[in-house]
């Protein structure tokens, strides 16, 4: 990180600062075609979490100019009318990005489905043979960049292996030039902490709250920390209908750990609104050039 953005220590990494100056850009980029890309939403049964992720992309898409489809299958559909429906979005010439909203029920095979995404229009990058960077990665990376963090040579520790976070996350860092060291449920709890506090970035995506605390860090001012959890705590409130009021708390304890950090990312409003920018990132790369562009 570069001296002039460590004046004040924390630095918090913002991502919706970055959202914004993303979605002026793909603004103004899709304002200037004929027929702007089409992007296709594909989700199995109402689950509430995944109707507010889908419903962010919509607001995202229309503040950029980019329709989105959203086509919502009964919680019992088979395997074969999901591929089907996949199949029917992706031969329209006008959607250049399917995504399949997870988590699917477990009846469904989601290896299978995603695999059934053609690749050159798999903008959320899950599949096996996409070429574009799955979006939550692409989003670590472009608030790092944004903040003068290079990766380049340095230590950096990801919590977490899973194949929309983990797992992208530690494969595009390496790409990138950083030494990379994945810690998981099968790492000895005092090998990840002699890990994390001698690594220069820490980031961690393992789905559950507040589990990384001082523990894990030198507490010399010197590390960057990136939360990529996203987990939903009820606050004791009930809504209308008898349903409880929640809450977004990460996989860090941002309290306890912000003073011992140069920068840290917030839950929410730090990686949330990349993940989503990215996402039409991919699918603007999808039209223009059917490549990753990071």
């Amino acid at each position: 990180m570069q001296n002039r953005a460590v004046k004040k220590l924390p630095v918090i990494l913002d991502g919706r600062v970055v959202r914004d100056e993303i979605q002026k850009r793909l603004k103004k980029e899709f304002a200037a075609l004929a027929h702007p890309p089409v992007l296709a939403i594909v989700q199995v049964g109402d689950d509430l979490a995944s109707g507010a992720y889908i419903k962010q992309k919509a607001l995202f898409g229309a503040f950029v100019g980019a329709r989105v489809i959203h086509e919502k299958l009964p919680l019992g559909v088979n395997e074969k009318d999901v591929t089907d429906c996949i199949h029917a979005l992706a031969a329209n010439p006008s959607v250049f990005g399917v995504i399949v909203q997870l988590p699917l029920p477990p009846h469904l095979s989601r290896e299978h489905i995603l695999d059934f995404v053609p690749y050159e229009k798999d903008v959320d990058g899950l599949s096996d043979a996409s070429g574009f960077v799955p979006a939550t990665a692409r989003g670590v990376y472009e608030l790092l960049s944004h903040y003068d963090i290079s990766v380049t040579g340095k230590k950096v520790a990801v919590f977490g292996r899973s194949l929309i976070a983990g797992g992208p996350i530690a494969q595009l860092l390496s790409a990138k030039g950083a030494r990379v060291s994945v810690i998981h449920s099968k790492t000895p709890p005092r090998s990840a902490q002699k890990i994390s506090r001698a690594s220069d970035i820490v980031i961690v995506a393992i789905g559950k709250p507040k589990f990384i605390g001082l523990e894990y860090f030198r507490g010399d001012k010197t590390q960057v920390v990136v939360d990529v959890g996203i987990n939903r705590m009820e606050t004791g409130e009930v809504l209308q209908e008898e349903m409880p009021r929640t809450k977004l708390i990460g996989d860090v304890d941002f309290d306890e750990v912000k003073n011992m950090v140069a920068a840290i990312s917030p839950v929410p409003g730090g990686v949330g609104p990349m993940t989503v920018a990215c996402l039409f990132e991919n699918l603007r790369d999808a039209f223009t050039s059917r490549g990753t562009r990071c």
